[in-house]
């Protein structure tokens, strides 16, 4: 039987399920619609920035990251844990900065007395994060399976403590406002952020997928390539028709049905507006209905993002915010973003120049209904992605891994 396999996309899923095809020692050969490989994770320069689609960053605990990427070799470097949060108080904003204790730990203690939480909001995010945190990654899986705002109002936050700091930070991340994905995947994200580093590649967020890329060799990798699906073994490759032992589609074939999207706003400006390599959290965007989530300086933590003597400012948007708030074209979002970063910072704001705005629809897929440790493998066919469990480079790359070895026990029978 031959061992000419093909893999249908060249996003993260796609391939990392090449790859480890390859390993295996069958010929895969990825086929790809768009002109550079990477899916959603792509970076773009424009006037000498590296401007990522969409707010990335590499999760180093990630278990599957760590057997995919080599962090030092794509240069990463690391956000500092914690955060920046900012509320308007009377005429002027309030910066608070909420370091982490375990880590950080004298600036955690300087944290705990900004009065920023209460004490027992703190104390509940330490027992969070110890229970978070405790036993084998997949018992975080386990338990119950509420939204994540129900859960942390079972774990006895404040609703000050949800809304000014959980709000802004989990709804950036899981691009819906009301924090109604399933709590298991809150808890396994926090578990990881406090386990490991939010990092960033020295050439952009596309340097991930392209040294994976690199790996299975450009050779095995059809770029721009219009793909028709006859049957389970037989496809259309830019008009002419080719066999295969198996073919594995790493991609959704229902995006409609998500409607996570964001748009992203990235500024040239002189000087970087924060005092630290922290992520900006907006602790008023849902208190007094505002459109920005979250702020962060890329070029702080990777110089290479910005031109010497610039830096880049990224700002998210939350879709679903921006539609309920009524928002919904550029110049609407530009405006209300400029405004919101003037309350904050003055007049150095309005000399920023806006690199691009970017509406990304279907950014990420929506969760299994009931999310557990192993990724769905699809029914009738070889399928991939995060669409498979859960949006991370981690679903996707777990994806991978799965699908990869049911081609090869399905082959190799």
């Amino acid at each position: 039987m031959s061992s000419r396999i093909a893999v249908i996309g060249a996003g993260l899923a796609g391939l990392r399920c090449a790859e480890l095809l390859c390993d295996a020692g069958f010929d895969a050969h990825v086929y790809e619609r768009e002109n550079r490989v990477g899916g959603r994770m792509a970076t773009d320069s424009i006037d000498g920035f590296l401007v990522d689609h969409g707010f990335h960053v590499m999760q180093t605990a990630y278990p599957t990251s760590k057997r995919t990427f080599d962090f030092t070799q794509l240069g990463a470097k690391a956000f500092e844990p914690g955060a920046i949060v900012v509320q308007q108080r009377s005429s002027k904003p309030k910066f608070w900065r909420l370091a982490d204790p375990f880590r950080r730990p004298f600036q955690g203690v300087a944290s705990g007395l900004n009065r920023f939480a209460s004490p027992f909001d703190l104390l509940r995010v330490a027992r969070l994060r110890f229970s978070a945190g405790k036993g084998a990654i997949e018992t975080v899986y386990d338990g119950g399976n509420d939204s994540t705002s129900a859960y942390l109002s079972k774990r006895g936050f404040s609703s000050s403590m949800v809304d000014r700091f959980f709000h802004p930070l989990f709804s950036g991340i899981f691009l819906e406002d009301e924090l109604k994905t399933n709590e298991r995947m809150f808890r396994f994200v926090f578990r990881m952020m406090s386990k490991g580093d939010m990092v960033l590649p020295r050439n952009g967020i596309q340097a991930a997928p392209e040294s994976v890329a690199q790996r299975i060799g450009y050779g095995r990798i059809h770029l721009s390539s219009k793909v028709e699906v006859r049957d389970d073994n037989t496809l259309l490759i830019n008009g002419k028709e080719h066999s295969f032992a198996a073919v594995v589609h790493a991609y959704t074939t229902s995006p409609a049905e998500n409607d996570r999207h964001v748009w992203t706003l990235h500024f040239d400006a002189q000087h970087s507006p924060l005092g630290s390599n922290h992520i900006l959290l907006n602790g008023d965007v849902k208190l007094k209905k505002q459109l920005i989530a979250h702020v962060a300086v890329p070029s702080d933590i990777q110089p290479s993002y910005a031109p010497e003597g610039r830096s880049l400012v990224t700002v998210t948007v939350v879709g679903s915010n921006a539609d309920s708030l009524g928002f919904s074209t550029r110049d609407d979002v530009l405006s209300q973003v400029q405004t919101e970063l003037a309350s904050w910072f003055g007049e150095q704001s309005s000399e920023w120049r806006c690199l691009a705005v970017q509406h990304i629809r279907h950014a990420l897929p929506e969760p299994l209904d009931d999310l557990g440790d192993t990724p769905s493998l699809g029914t009738d066919r070889f399928e991939c992605g995060d669409h498979m469990m859960h949006g991370s480079a981690e679903g996707a790359l777990l994806s991978a891994e799965h699908t990869a070895q049911a081609v090869i026990q399905s082959l190799r029978q």
